[in-house]
This record gives structure tokens, sequence and C-alpha cells, in this order.
């Protein structure tokens, strides 16, 4: 009984974290400019009617002495309908992020009954995955080009939350290595950004430190981020290396850290980003526990086979 009920909080915290992260990533897409993915759609279709692409393309093949057939003039597009299309595509957004909303509050309920409905877990981790690779399109950002792996603990961890719910050993086990190398990846891009001082790490480091009275030197900035950085990238090579219990404990205190400094230093109207990066913290957790339900089983089941004592 103790085991399942443990495995039970397990999921229930998971699911927990995947409502707060889908909300995080939901309300700058309903109250803001919208996701990555909705700015590349809009953006594209402002290029397409701006006849901006044939004009980029034409420059491409001049800089590379590539002939270029002309192509006949395009005819100018109505005004109204231009808006009407972009309307159009940022309610698609709003649309797609209410239903991964609606999606992670809902399943939880709904796997009790019928387990197979955990796989519909995969569309919210589809939605984060398209969204960092727009990112990375979109680019405009120092390091925007790693914002898929930067996001790995986000989409991974509803990856291994579909496969959690299904109860059997094998899914347990790719469950597993779908966190730990998620956590990999996400902790190594964060070390390599704040060892090359990634401008906006330093300044939450003089933010944060501001709030407390400390005024923080260029250089001890400097140094303080370098060292962050191969602490994450020891981190990142040690949870697919190793499984230490302190080790993983550790990256997840760090990860609820590095998560709350960014409403702590920018205010609480910053919670979005603490909610979407809550994955970072339970991801390396979640792995911590699968490993002690682990242990507990091997232990019951030595238990239950060991002979009893004959009765004389």
């Amino acid at each position: 009984m103790t085991r399942v009920s443990g495995r039970d909080n397990t999921l229930v915290i998971a699911s927990i974290v995947a409502v707060l992260t889908v909300l995080g990533a939901t309300w700058p897409v309903l109250f803001n400019e919208g996701s990555a993915t909705g700015k590349l759609l809009v953006r594209t279709h402002e290029v397409d009617v701006a006849g901006d692409a044939g004009f980029e393309a034409a420059m491409a093949a001049d800089l590379y002495g590539e002939t270029l057939e002309v192509a006949a003039s395009k005819p100018e597009s109505d005004p109204t309908s231009t808006a009407v299309h972009l309307s159009r595509l940022r309610q698609l957004d709003r649309g797609v992020a209410v239903l991964c909303l609606l999606l992670v509050m809902g399943l939880p309920l709904a796997c009790r009954k019928w387990v197979n409905l955990s796989w519909l877990y995969l569309l919210p981790a589809v939605w984060l995955f398209m969204d960092a690779q727009a990112t990375t399109i979109n680019g405009g950002k120092a390091f925007a080009e790693l914002a898929v792996p930067a996001h790995a603990t986000r989409w991974g961890m509803f990856v291994a939350l579909a496969l959690l719910i299904l109860r059997n050993p094998q899914s347990d086990r790719i469950a597993n290595w779908v966190l730990r190398i998620t956590c990999a990846l996400t902790f190594a891009v964060h070390g390599l950004e704040a060892f090359q001082l990634n401008p906006p790490f330093q300044d939450l480091l003089y933010i944060t430190a501001g709030h407390i009275g400390i005024g923080l030197s260029e250089w001890v900035c400097h140094v303080l981020l370098r060292t962050i950085g191969v602490m994450d990238l020891v981190l990142a090579v040690s949870v697919v290396a190793v499984h230490n219990r302190r080790l993983l404990f550790w990256m997840g205190c760090w990860g609820l850290i590095t998560a709350a400094s960014r409403p702590l230093a920018m205010g609480l109207d910053a919670w979005p980003e603490f909610a979407m990066r809550l994955p970072n913290s339970a991801a390396p957790l979640l792995v911590l526990f699968l490993g002690l339900q682990a242990i507990f089983s091997l232990s019951s089941s030595t238990t239950n086979t060991q002979p009893k004592p004959a009765i004389l």
C-alpha cells in the first residue's frame, strides 16, 4: 500500500507542475503578444503579403552571383483580408494554448478511469516543443538557437508523465531516461549560457543582489556566473552518468531557486516565467522519486520471497 500511495503522490505532484507549466506558457498567449509559434506565423504572413521574401531572394542571388528568374508582379493584397487573416492566426494561437491548458487540467481525473488517455499529454509536449523551435527561428536574443534543448525539461516532462501513468516497468524505465536526458540537456545549455556570460543572467544577478542590498562588481558577477556554469555542466553530466540522490535533490533545489529568481528580480508580474521553469526543478526530483520507489519495490519483493521459518 505504501508503494502505491507513494507513486500516486508522485503523479499528483507531476500533474500539478504540468498544469502550472502550461498555465505559465498560456498566460502570455492570452494576455500579451502570443506564443513564439504565433509570432512566427504572423511574421511569415506579413512578409509574404509585403513581398519581402522575393526581395530577400533577389539580394541573396546578387550576393552569390546567381541568376534569379523574375516572378510576375504580385497583386496588392487587400488590407482588410490581411487583418482578418492575422486575427485568425492569433485566435488559432490562443485556441491551441487554451486546449492544452484544458487537457492538462482534465487528464489527471480522466486517466484514473481510462489509462490510455495519458498519451494526450503528448499534445502539450508537442506544443511546447514547437514553441521552442519557433523561438529558435525567430531569433532576436542571445542563445535563441539553443531554445529546444534549453526548454527540454518543459516538453520532456509531459512525455514522461504520459509514460508513468501507464504503470508498467518498461514505460517507467523509458520515462526515467526521458527525464534524465532532458534534465541533462537543459542544465547543459543553461551552464553554457552562464559560462559565456549571457546578458539576461547577468541582469538577474545584479537585480537580485540589489534587492538584498548587495552591490556586485562586474568581476564578481562574471566569476559567479562562470562558477554557476561549471556547476550546471557537472550536474548535466552526472544526471545521466550516475544516480546520486544528493545531486538529484540539489538539482531540484537549484532549479527552483533559478525559477524563483525571475519574479524576485522582475516582480510578481513575472510569475509565468517562474511557472514555465518549474519542470527544471520537478524533473530531477521525479528521477529521484522514481529511484526511491524502485529501491523500495526491490526491498519489498526480496522480503516477500524469503522463505518462512519452519514451525517446529
